[in-house]
């Protein structure tokens, strides 16, 4: 590279960081209907789970470095097992038995937290109550507990271990700068969270599905 071309990149360069103190219109980001109330359209739990599956399998690539992009991978993973949980919970209370459905006032809302324990507690506690069969299937729900175990357990209760990197932003006392790093698998990860999403989409869907055929079968002996 010549003079005359440093002299350009150097140009490039000063105009690229003078770019900042521009003025520039903002562009709004965000329109609301005009009616009452508003809701995203989107399926939250399908878009955590794409998301942490395309940035972890860049990882284990080696094609995305883990400190850049590792820790918001592991949030969107965990936070799509918690909304993927809750749903799951929520659509078994949608039953009062393997044979018959819920009326809408029985049903009980998934109430708020973020422990994943919990909820996988009542979770197979509802199907056993309810959906035996949906155990006797062969599932592998033993899985999809040890996941849950494991992030539990590095997690603390309020889940923010993966949203924060301490509980407030300021001078590091001298005793955490010496704490060691957390170890993470990402292909390990990716691994099971593809396992989890099979097993935990396939029960949800056998949740929905056992309603649905409640309802046709009661709306065929209605009209008999």
């Amino acid at each position: 590279m010549d003079c005359d071309d440093l002299k350009r990149e150097d140009a490039k360069s000063l105009a690229k960081y003078n770019e900042r103190f521009r003025p520039l219109p903002y562009r709004k980001v965000f329109f609301q209907s005009k009616g009452k109330g508003w809701k995203i359209d989107a399926s939250y739990t399908d878009s955590y789970f794409n998301s942490a599956t395309f940035l972890l399998k860049g990882i284990a690539a080696g094609e995305l470095l883990d400190g850049m992009y590792g820790v918001a991978a592991v949030f969107l993973c965990r936070h799509y097992l918690e909304l993927q949980l809750k749903y799951t919970l929520f659509h078994s209370r949608w039953l009062t038995a393997e044979d018959k459905n819920a009326v809408d006032s029985e049903i009980e809302d998934v109430e708020k937290g973020h422990p994943l324990q919990p909820y996988w507690t009542k979770l197979t506690a509802e199907l056993k109550a309810k959906v035996p069969s949906a155990l006797a299937v062969g599932l592998d729900l033993k899985f999809v507990g040890e996941l849950v175990a494991e992030f539990d357990k590095v997690d603390d209760k309020y889940a923010t271990r993966f949203r924060y990197p301490s509980d407030r932003i300021g001078v590091v006392p001298a005793a955490e700068q010496s704490r060691s790093a957390l170890g993470i698998d990402y292909k390990a990860l990716l691994f099971d969270l593809n396992r989890a999403h099979d097993v935990l989409g396939t029960l949800d869907g056998r949740l929905v599905n056992q309603y649905g055929e409640n309802e046709s079968w009661e709306d065929e002996l209605n009209s008999a």
